[in-house]
């Protein structure tokens, strides 16, 4: 199929889906059809013919069993969005097309987004910056030693929460000795923050913590040395397990857990 032809025939459905996958870096079948609002199989139909278009590519993992195809963009799908964005006068987005899948998408997005499609009306995920947009932002607020995964403006039973996220990535280095394992790398999480002469606009920090142990690191460290915004923490094993609008995240000095939309509050 001509470029021209493909480009002539994208249903609007269809440009949002390329849209999100230049945005995002990848996504399943089942990722396109959360965010797009339609069924599995729908969305199934529209990426086969985005990829018979050569608008984007697909690989599946010899290793994953359940042979999941994973979808991104091509050159060219990124060439006719960047065509599309600039006749209509709408900015084009950092690295459109080159951003590698974010971490937060799937920890915390992606659940976000199905909690509002199964409970319309009471809550909603209003906004979502993925990483560089949110770097962006925050340069606007003179807060440019500041990196985060992402940001998000969270509604539930009539409040609001603005919030700025972080993943731990875990252990930074090839050579790490055993005794450091639980606190490597969590010192550049908080560092912007410890630099940071104000409060940042935003309700509160989330911090996602690999396991257990590191989040308890991150949680004594805030204790001793606090920031100036409202943080929350939570771990990877609680976000596979619970919604993240339910009750899965840690206030420092409390002892239970905080439901999202209390966060700050």
């Amino acid at each position: 199929m001509g470029d021209q032809g493909a480009t002539r025939r994208l249903s609007p459905r269809r440009w949002r889906i390329l849209s999100y996958l230049a945005q995002h870096g990848s996504a399943s079948t089942l990722d396109v059809a959360l965010v797009c609002e339609v069924s599995r199989l729908t969305a199934h139909r529209d990426l086969v013919w985005l990829h018979e278009a050569g608008l984007v590519r697909r690989e599946c993992s010899p290793e994953d069993r359940t042979h999941t195809w994973w979808y991104g963009v091509t050159p060219e799908g990124t060439e006719v969005l960047r065509r599309a964005l600039t006749a209509s006068g709408r900015p084009v987005p950092l690295q459109l097309g080159r951003r590698p899948p974010g971490a937060a998408d799937a920890l915390l997005f992606l659940p976000l987004v199905e909690v509002s499609r199964r409970d319309p009306g009471r809550c909603e995920l209003f906004q979502w910056l993925a990483t560089m947009e949110t770097s962006a932002r925050l340069r606007q607020h003179d807060l440019a030693q500041l990196r985060a995964d992402g940001y998000g403006v969270w509604l539930q039973d009539g409040r609001c929460l603005r919030f700025l996220v972080y993943v731990d990535r875990g252990p930074i280095g090839d050579v790490v000795a055993e005794h450091e394992r639980p606190a490597s790398g969590l010192g550049g999480l908080l560092a912007g923050y410890r630099r940071a002469d104000r409060l940042v606009p935003v309700g509160a920090v989330l911090l996602i913590a690999q396991d257990t142990e590191r989040e308890e690191r991150l949680l004594a460290d805030l204790l001793h040395e606090p920031l100036r915004n409202a943080v929350a923490t939570t771990t990877q094993q609680l976000l596979y397990r619970h919604w993240p609008d339910e009750q899965v995240w840690q206030v420092p000095v409390e002892t239970g857990r905080r439901r999202l939309v209390e966060i700050g509050s």
